[in-house]
């Protein structure tokens, strides 16, 4: 590889798809890293064949010790990356008590330590440069947590508080860190067994509030060097409503009208759509 480099997570589909169509067209050579094997191939020969840029592929599953350790190895050939996203990730539906044990564990795993152990291991080279760009995506569920996705709130306040730490750590530096917190965003995410086995959807949501991917993306990057910050809010609706739960009086009504609300549907038996 002799441009520079990229590695993202979760890169088979959705956000981590976005994100590394926008990269090639920027002229990165990228390293995919996803479970599906057949898709990074084929996004791999798609992006190579487009911008005539150099796509490798790691198919692993980062939601376990051994699909990370994969990745560390692939990089400690000698590979510096100049850009690392993590967009590895999933969600859950149902209360934390029904949801399965070691779908809740590796959920945990995949959204936190495994993009926590790769940062470490592509930093140093990033810092002993000065440059470079790292990126977690997040969500606008760590600003809100309640029934029903208690564990997936809990693990994307992770990567605001883990991406801020850094942003301080490195001021010395030209390297970007960022948060990405989307809101809904037309990809595979809902359309997982989880949410079919419980018959729900978003699709509820007014059709104004949705973003596409590339809307996602092309915020994202615009922002590491505009008004910038370690974790943004995409989309204007999005930025309205954290900003909203965020203001001191309001806020704090808000989150407490919609806790009280979601208690009394559960005592009363009633589905809790949020």
């Amino acid at each position: 590889m002799t441009n520079k480099i990229a590695i993202i997570t979760g890169a088979s589909s959705g956000i981590g798809k976005a994100y590394a169509e926008h990269l090639a067209s920027l002229g990165y050579d990228l390293i995919l890293v996803a479970r599906r094997e057949n898709l990074l191939k084929d996004l791999s020969d798609k992006l190579s064949s487009k911008h005539k840029i150099n796509a490798a592929f790691i198919a692993a599953d980062l939601s376990e010790h051994d699909g990370v350790m994969q990745v560390k190895t692939y990089l400690k050939k000698g590979i510096d990356p100049d850009v690392f996203i993590h967009a590895a990730g999933y969600g859950t539906r149902g209360f934390f008590y029904e949801v399965n044990e070691d779908l809740l564990e590796r959920q945990v795993y995949l959204m936190t330590v495994a993009g926590t152990v790769l940062t470490r291991t592509v930093l140093p080279a990033m810092v002993e440069k000065k440059e470079g760009i790292i990126i977690f995506v997040s969500s606008v569920a760590a600003f809100i947590s309640t029934a029903q996705y208690p564990v997936y709130s809990a693990v994307k306040t992770y990567a605001n508080t883990f991406i801020t730490g850094l942003r301080d750590e490195l001021a010395a530096t030209n390297i970007k860190v960022q948060s990405v917190c989307p809101g809904v965003t037309r990809t595979e995410f809902m359309h997982t067994e989880q949410y079919k086995e419980k018959n729900f959807d978003y699709s509820f949501v007014p059709a104004k509030y949705w973003q596409e991917p590339e809307d996602v993306i092309k915020e994202s990057w615009e922002r590491l060097t505009k008004k910038y910050k370690p974790v943004i809010v995409t989309g204007k609706y999005n930025r309205f409503m954290v900003g909203m739960l965020k203001a001191p009086f309001i806020g704090n009504l808000i989150l407490k009208r919609i806790s009280r609300n979601i208690r009394k549907r559960i005592k009363k038996g009633l589905p809790v759509e949020i």
